[in-house]
């Protein structure tokens, strides 16, 4: 076989030549972990560049949606598997150790709003994609994941009241009981009623046409990330750290947070509590 390069195709080589994954009572739970990966991070991601950095980030999105620490280090465990069973047969050459899971570990990555809209430039006026800007916006000033924001529907929205019901509306909600309901900033309403105006069903959903393939669209951002100088600790996932950032530099208290972004524990929260320099200096004048 010729040398690996992409995660799908370690993960895929993994699977039909490891012994245990073969046939042991493993199997299904490897899978399980493996796709965590595949889903944040896309099957075409490099494995040269699954760096010890890159899984920090990621531990800290898996954080954000609910997991626990024993989870995220299976799922660090299973990353490390694959790569690992690759590079002892000569596919993968040096392959890092990746650390498990601590409370503490990690730097929260965030877009600055000029960041933003530079992203937004590019994929309109370089790639010629209106379709990744606006989604670019939306994910960005409303703080939802990737997955929430690709089930979105028409009924979700309320424009009489100004808000966007998560996890569906407050008489019927989703089994994770996760509902909550985010205010539309005035930067994303005129897109957020053209798209409703468009829905001919109030089912549709609002991104659901453009962006069928999660993979699409991650490719997407990071081609346009990548024009706008950011590496690749800056992904699609950053744009809901930097709705948290924005809101707790503006003040918001945390608790509000918690509940805007549907966090489930308040401690995930606090990581998007850094102070930056701005902030510092507001807390200081506030003496």
């Amino acid at each position: 076989m010729t040398e690996i390069r992409t995660w799908e195709q370690a993960m895929r080589y993994t699977f039909t030549t490891r012994h245990t994954w073969r046939h042991g009572n493993g199997k299904q739970a490897a899978q399980i972990n493996c796709n965590h990966f595949t889903r944040l991070r896309g099957s075409s991601f490099p494995v040269k560049k699954i760096t010890q950095p890159i899984i920090a980030q990621i531990s800290i999105e898996l954080e954000d949606e609910g997991k626990s620490d024993a989870t995220i280090n299976r799922i660090v465990s299973a990353v490390s598997t694959v790569l690992r069973h690759c590079e002892f047969d000569g596919l993968i050459e040096n392959v890092p150790k990746y650390r498990r899971r601590q409370e503490t570990e990690g730097r929260v990555t965030w877009f600055t709003k000029p960041e933003v809209k530079q992203l937004q430039n590019v994929s309109t006026n370089v790639f010629q994609r209106q379709d990744l800007s606006e989604i670019i916006g939306f994910a960005a000033y409303t703080g939802m994941r990737q997955g929430e924001i690709l089930k979105i529907r028409k009924k979700d929205i309320d424009l009489v009241a100004n808000k966007i019901h998560v996890g569906g509306v407050p008489t019927q909600v989703t089994k994770a009981k996760n509902w909550r309901a985010i205010p539309i900033h005035e930067s994303i309403l005129e897109l957020v009623t053209d798209r409703c105006s468009q829905a001919s069903r109030s089912d549709i959903r609002i991104f659901g046409d453009e962006w069928r393939d999660k993979d699409q669209l991650l490719r997407a951002f990071k081609k346009a990330n990548r024009l706008i100088g950011k590496d690749e600790a800056y992904v699609f996932h950053t744009l809901r750290h930097s709705y948290a950032t924005w809101l707790a530099e503006a003040g918001v208290p945390i608790r509000s947070i918690q509940s805007l972004c549907g966090h489930k524990r308040v401690e995930t929260t606090l990581r998007y509590a850094h102070a930056s320099d701005t902030a510092l200096t507001d807390a200081m004048l506030a003496i």
